[in-house]
């Protein structure tokens, strides 16, 4: 179990994972589109991830990347939080149907639940903080994520073949 965590694999999505967190919580005034990129490719990767690389330690990664994401953007602990661990609970009760979908419809499947954690997040900052949900925020996240779904699963193949 331990060397398959150590596998160069999961330590290049986990690389992915910290570089987009850090570029996503470090805001950039005059390169806008860099934080919506990051933001949009650290759940793209964590989405894939847990999909094709389940394990327990993804729920202790989860956690402290919640934790961060919601100190560092919100300065109250729970939108991300609650959305990361709710996806990968969800994930471990379904995994077994979850598997034997084909490779097309666990592709839209994580866009799908990519494009539904935005939303999770926002309605959650609304409803506890009184967080104001912005749309246009939302669509251009929404917008960068399909733009870039398909190079990053290009992307997320490649690293799969090494």
């Amino acid at each position: 179990m331990f060397p398959k965590l150590l596998s160069s694999q999961i330590l290049i999505y986990n690389c992915i994972l910290l570089f987009s967190f850090s570029l996503s919580v470090n805001y950039f005034v005059d390169f806008e589109i860099v934080n919506y990129i990051a933001y949009v490719l650290f759940h793209l990767t964590l989405v894939y991830l847990v999909f094709y690389f389940f394990n327990f330690y993804l729920i202790f990664l989860s956690f402290l990347y919640g934790i961060f994401f919601d100190v560092f953007l919100i300065d109250n602990i729970s939108p991300h939080l609650i959305s990361f661990l709710i996806f990968v609970a969800l994930f471990y009760f379904t995994k077994k149907y979850l598997l034997n979908l084909s490779s097309n419809k666990v592709s839209f499947l994580i866009i799908f639940i990519t494009l539904s954690m935005f939303l999770f997040e926002a309605i959650i900052a609304n409803l506890q903080f009184n967080y104001p949900v912005n749309f246009e925020n939302l669509f251009r996240l929404f917008t960068t994520t399909i733009i870039l779904f398909f190079p990053s699963l290009l992307i997320f193949s490649k690293i799969d073949k090494l």
